[in-house]
């Protein structure tokens, strides 16, 4: 991050200074645990703990300057500083938005209902190949991650690719503000968040905040297969389609493995070969071969594409006598089908684990019975339902299924159902919290 001094901010975060305006700082955290010399400390109030009142804290450990709201600032340390705020969320949110215009870095903003940390990865790994390259770290993609990530950014690179996500509307409008997108892709409008959006074109409309802040140069890549997104229409900047069956640029000759995913693209003979799994990946792949083309990249240069991947999104775990895919970061209707179908293109016995969807309102029950329905069409040797939903999803599914309502519980099942050989998917909700099977498949697959 870029040296940024207190007397450049004050006006504009409406902030009331306490202690020097010459105070600097070159990087922004909002946990004391990550302070370091010469950091700027938000404080954020959380559910657990109040962080404005840990900025004599903040002090003790290097922070130079500290960003607190509703609380009594005294003691301030000779050349440090507290700017006091009426709302530090809105305040982090204000200095992204400050610090953003100084940066020459073009930014590729990443939304959708599934897929975006996928495609994040993907994208990343494309134009990495020219390019030097960020990306967000981990799930920092809302309104305190978002601003983090582009506080954490310098003009060492050419581009940043930034998720962005959401729950309610304006959300995605208000990350767009602050991280004014160069370009953006949007992978799909699913069910995820339903439960506070109402409707799939409430979302679409929500997503489509991404380009609130586009100007005529911009470039929007959209999920040609998706019924929402390709509804769209003609837009002062442009606007390109790519799918599996339609748009201006289609996959073709899809050759799926247990690690990687090829195809080429339209009627050309140039193949692309990536370093993820699943065909949903092949769709996030022609958006991101989209953008890369767009951006500069020759069919040659997509050739081999290596992608750091984001923990607990299909990672694959081969212990001597078992197979595990962890994809239990979160999950949707359609990103269960994705998994699911995963899992079925392995040999041998597969067994299914799964779980509640969080977020789908009025649609969540529907969802839980689809979801149970369309296993049973699965060749699965076993499935093990965990959560509200277990029971009745059992029940639709029929033999073959048990049900738990604690990961805790189920861990009992896997000693009598799993069998030497078997691959296992594990996949439910953030809240669930399904890594906490990790151990215990790892001591039964023989490690």
């Amino acid at each position: 991050m870029k040296s940024i001094r207190v007397k450049e901010i004050i006006e504009q975060l409406d902030a009331t200074l306490y202690g020097s305006e010459d105070a600097s700082f070159d990087q922004v955290v909002i946990d004391t645990r990550k302070v370091s010399e010469g950091s700027l400390f938000i404080g954020i109030k959380g559910e657990r703990v109040d962080g404005n009142g840990l900025y004599q804290e903040a002090f003790d450990k290097g922070a130079s300057v500290c960003i607190v709201e509703d609380v009594d600032v005294t003691d301030v340390p000779p050349g440090k500083a507290v700017l006091k705020v009426k709302s530090t969320h809105r305040g982090i949110l204000d200095l992204a938005f400050l610090y953003r215009q100084k940066l020459k870095v073009k930014v590729i903003g990443i939304t959708g209902s599934t897929g975006k940390t996928s495609t994040k990865d993907i994208l990343h790994g494309m134009l990495s190949k020219k390019y030097r390259v960020f990306k967000t770290s981990g799930n920092y993609n809302n309104e305190l991650g978002l601003p983090l990530m582009i506080l954490s950014l310098d003009d060492d690179y050419d581009y940043a690719v930034l998720e962005m996500g959401m729950s309610a509307p304006l959300e995605i409008h208000n990350l767009a503000r602050v991280a004014r997108p160069d370009y953006a892709i949007i992978t799909n409008i699913g069910l995820s968040h339903i439960e506070h959006l109402g409707s799939q074109e409430n979302i679409l409309k929500a997503k489509m905040e991404i380009a609130d802040f586009f100007d005529k140069d911009a470039l929007l890549v959209l999920n040609g297969d998706d019924a929402y997104l390709s509804s769209i229409g003609p837009k002062s900047y442009k606007v390109l389609y790519g799918g599996l069956k339609n748009g201006s640029f289609v996959a073709k000759n899809l050759q799926l493995g247990e690690e990687e995913i090829s195809f080429s693209v339209n009627k050309g003979k140039e193949r692309l070969t990536i370093n993820v799994a699943g065909k949903h990946n092949v769709q996030n792949a022609i958006l991101c071969y989209i953008m890369a083309k767009e951006l500069g990249l020759r069919d040659e240069d997509l050739a081999e594409v290596s992608v750091e991947k984001s923990a607990m999104r299909m990672d694959l775990i081969k212990h001597p006598h078992l197979t595990v895919i962890n994809d239990c970061y979160n999950a949707s209707p359609d990103s269960m089908k994705a998994a699911l179908a995963y899992l079925m293109s392995f040999q041998g016995r597969k067994v299914a684990v799964l779980g509640t969807m969080k977020e789908l309102g009025q649609e969540e029950k529907r969802s839980h019975e689809s979801l149970a329905n369309h296993a049973k069409t699965l060749d699965l040797s076993q499935v093990i339902f965990i959560g509200a939903y277990g029971a009745l999803m059992a029940s639709n599914y029929g033999e073959g299924a048990v049900y738990f309502e604690t990961v805790e519980e189920a861990k009992e099942a896997l000693k009598r159902v799993l069998k030497k050989g078997d691959t296992v998917l594990i996949k439910a909700s953030r809240s669930m919290a399904f890594e906490g099977l990790l151990k215990e498949l790892e001591r039964l697959g023989g490690v």
